[in-house]
């Protein structure tokens, strides 16, 4: 019996904890009031995210055509590589035919390795351009909470998806703030 009366409390009392935590970080920070903001409604309606789409579009299209091209080269290797085994294997026996498959194969296959390396570090490069561009989007956006939190004396601003009961919505704030 006294195991069970653990079990439940343990629980109850990691509960209470988080409940004090939270009312000390608000009253810590001078205020009582806390806020939240729609991040989709935020994506949705500032040229910044607008931007940012934009940019992503325009990154998957080199991307798209720089695979296209390796793709071509790649290719090209390819078939100079036949041409290459086939001319080599003309006159040999069944071992040395086995051989030259054998060497060529491998040969293919870093052709593959090479090219997917290029691939993935031409992918890393765009992939880190949009990346640079949406963190500047959420320093703007944190720095505009910070201002807003500090005029408005909110003691914490969630995102929109954590709250469920109580808060003022402060999406319309940020969103005129934003688009000054």
């Amino acid at each position: 019996m006294k195991l069970k009366v653990t079990k439940k409390l343990v629980p109850m009392v990691l509960v209470i904890g988080l409940v004090f935590a939270i009312t000390g970080l608000v009253t810590a920070k001078g205020g009582s009031t806390v806020g939240y903001v729609d991040m989709q409604r935020l994506q949705n309606e500032l040229p910044l995210f607008q931007d940012l789409q934009e940019l992503l579009q325009q990154k998957n299209a080199e991307f798209n055509s720089f695979g296209t091209y390796l793709q071509t080269q790649q290719n090209n290797e390819f078939n100079a590589l036949e041409k290459q085994k086939e001319a080599e294997l003309k006159g040999k026996s069944e071992a040395e035919r086995k051989e030259i498959e054998a060497k060529y194969q491998e040969k293919a296959l870093q052709i593959v390795r090479n090219y997917q390396q290029k691939l993935e570090a031409e992918n890393a490069r765009l992939s880190g351009e949009v990346q640079a561009k949406h963190d500047e989007i959420m320093e703007k956006i944190e720095k505009t909470l910070e201002e807003i939190a500090g005029k408005e004396g909110y003691a914490i601003i969630l995102e929109k998806s954590v709250v469920f009961y109580g808060g003022v919505d402060i999406t319309e704030q940020v969103i005129a703030a934003l688009q000054k």
